[in-house]
């Protein structure tokens, strides 16, 4: 049990360096909104616009000159210097990340400490991670600038998707000197560990205002974010997959569009002199949401549209006085995702995800697979169920305006039903017959919409427990007493319980996997080529086996993989030998000695390991073996 806690020295040095980054971004969100009236700010979101104006310059600059990344690197920390020295010379802690006072957060962060030992004691251990994010983080790392002409390829299948997270992974890698390989992860945890603040001021604002610095109401933040969001997803939240950074961002914009509307609106304890600060805040905040994944274009939009639809429909607020404001919201996001398309069609053409031939769409399917989506909905009531009823309330609100809660439903409610019905176009023009048939990932893309579902509806319960639980429960101390002292236990023992689910890395087929790996990329010959045999399996195998070619300690050999046979791309057993000359093929690893291949390369293999062969005057002989440890079959996964 405690070694699931006991991270590495160097993965504590990565989380120190991860947590310097996010603090260094929070100061120069502080500065920026100083600049811009920083006392009427949402001081919670400071580390968002931070990160934002930081990503906007490594884009700015990594497109339009050639410095290189750890100039750039500088120049940031400069900002952070400069933001202190602002706030210090005007002598305003307002203009401080959280407004000076930093109990909440850092209560936060003691109470999900065994969570944040959790993930600091992580490495990766997921598809996504080797096929894209690891190796565009990494790519960063190495050759100090976004992948260009003139540089080497990047290995990575999507190397022009956003570079938004991995920037945080280079710049916690740059402070310690080595990749910081969970830094992705870290960084999603950290990220919406720093939500909870933001959850927990909207609570506030439902409970009818007040500055709450009890534990008990940290911790609610904690599991606001975490537990009782619907969409805590570990496998999402605990890697450098992009998704909960996107989910946690997106709930950011959110929560600044609903306080812009209400400041618009004049509503009760608004200030119509809000809005400009606010505006840019959410402005820097749209600059690394569009900058975390490709499709977030469409996100952004939809979010604008139901902004939009909040000042029309409220008697209170007049379009042409969003005008301004609204402009200011989207120009600088638009302006660096531009940039960066204008990078990407230059540099990576092709390098990302897109849509299918028009011939190939799936339009006749297409309501095959809206059953499909309402299948997969039907396994996920709670979030599903959330985001309906906050949905109800928007389309209610259409007709019978009544105040903050319809503003937040309606914004919510338009991107939760735009989004569902992108994603079922994307089905029909992008997926192909295999993944969009079985409308793929259809659960993973909701949850990036969860956090903002899961605010709205905190902000919700908060209004109903104030008008008719509050009275009774104040009456009670001592219930009140034993509900504080249950939710800081849930959160910290939760960790305690779920750890074997939380630390979903420690398999030993994948550690097997890494090993054998590490081996290859130190021990090949300089120029081989190799192929992996995994006929059983689903080519994760040789996902792994190529990051660690391209990523470890033997990169820059030229040493590659020709060939991942798996399960769906190779049938043709008997004419193996042919296929790999064909390739230029010089060594194959067999992740598994079935008969058939030891038949069709006319070697006897050891039982219960993984083999390398090598091409020698035109026949397969045996180099080595791998044992299995702690597992008989190799395709079984215990999750």
């Amino acid at each position: 049990m405690i070694e699931y806690f006991v991270p590495t020295v160097g993965q504590i040095l990565g989380l120190a360096a991860v947590l310097a980054a996010l603090a260094s971004f929070s100061l120069i969100g502080a500065g920026f909104s100083a600049l811009t009236g920083g006392t009427r700010r949402l001081a919670a979101v400071d580390v968002f616009a931070g990160w934002g104006v930081v990503t906007a310059l490594f884009i700015v600059l990594g497109v339009f000159t050639t410095l290189s990344f750890t100039v750039i690197s500088v120049i940031a920390l400069g900002l952070a210097g400069a933001s202190a020295a602002l706030i210090i010379w005007r002598k305003n802690t307002d203009a401080l990340p959280y407004k000076g006072d930093f109990t909440p957060i850092v209560q936060i962060l003691v109470l999900a400490l065994p969570l944040l030992l959790i993930a600091a004691s992580m490495r990766a251990s997921q598809w996504d991670e080797f096929s894209q994010w690891l190796p565009n983080a990494k790519y960063l790392f190495r050759f100090d600038a976004f992948p260009r002409i003139g540089l080497p390829d990047s290995p990575s299948v999507f190397p022009a998707y956003p570079y938004g997270l991995p920037l945080i992974t280079y710049l916690a890698s740059k402070m310690t000197g080595g990749f910081v390989e969970n830094a992705g992860g870290l960084a999603n945890l950290l990220l919406l560990l720093l939500l909870a603040p933001v959850y927990l001021a909207m609570v506030s604002l439902g409970l009818g205002g007040g500055h709450n610095k009890k534990w008990s109401f940290s911790a609610l933040g904690v599991l606001g974010v975490t537990a009782l969001s619907t969409v805590f997803v570990q496998k999402l939240v605990l890697t450098a997959y992009s998704d909960s950074a996107t989910a946690v961002v997106l709930a950011v914009l959110g929560v600044l569009a609903w306080h812009i509307s209400e400041a618009l609106a004049g509503a009760p304890g608004a200030d119509k002199k809000e809005v400009s600060s606010l505006a840019w805040q959410f402005a820097w905040v749209a600059v690394i949401f569009l900058s975390l994944k490709q499709t977030n274009l469409v996100l952004f939009v939809i979010l604008m549209v139901g902004v939009v639809v909040a000042v029309l429909r409220d008697p209170e607020s007049r379009l042409k006085d969003f005008l301004g404001p609204g402009l200011v919201m989207v120009a600088p996001g638009i302006a660096v995702y531009l940039i960066w398309r204008y990078y990407v069609a230059r540099n990576m053409p092709g390098g990302e995800f897109s849509l299918m031939p028009f011939e190939r769409w799936l339009i006749a399917e297409a309501w095959q697979i809206l059953g499909r989506m309402a299948l997969i909905a039907s396994k996920k009531g709670a979030y599903f169920a959330m985001m309906a009823g906050i949905t109800i309330v928007a389309l209610r609100g259409l007709w019978r305006f009544s105040g903050g809660f319809v503003r937040f439903g309606l914004i919510t409610g338009a991107v939760f039903l735009g989004y569902n019905l992108f994603l079922w176009a994307m089905y029909i023009a992008a997926f192909g017959t295999y993944e969009g048939l079985r409308a793929a990932s259809f659960w993973r893309y909701n949850t990036q919409l969860g956090l903002l579902g899961a605010t709205g509806a905190a902000f919700g319960a908060a209004i109903l427990w104030a008008r008719y639980v509050k009275p009774a429960f104040e009456a009670r101390p001592m219930a009140k007493k034993i509900l504080s002292i249950a939710v800081v236990s849930a959160v910290v023992i939760a960790p305690l319980a779920l750890v074997k689910s939380l630390r979903f890395d420690l398999r030993p087929q994948k550690d097997h996997m890494r090993l054998v790996g590490r081996d290859l990329a130190k021990s090949l010959p300089e120029g081989s080529r190799l192929a992996v045999m995994d006929r059983r399996g689903n080519g994760f195998a040789g996902m792994v086996i190529r990051y660690e070619l391209g990523q470890g300690a033997g990169a820059g050999r030229d040493v590659k993989m020709s060939a991942n046979i798996s399960l769906f791309n190779f049938k043709n057993i008997e004419n193996l030998t042919d296929y790999l000359q064909k390739l230029g093929v010089t060594h194959v690893w067999v992740h598994e000695p079935l008969a058939a291949e030891q038949k069709a390369f006319g070697i006897e293999l050891p039982a219960k390991s993984s083999n390398l062969l090598r091409l020698d005057k035109g026949k397969w002989t045996f180099v080595r073996s791998w044992p299995y440890q702690g597992y008989d079959d190799p395709s079984v996964f215990p999750d």
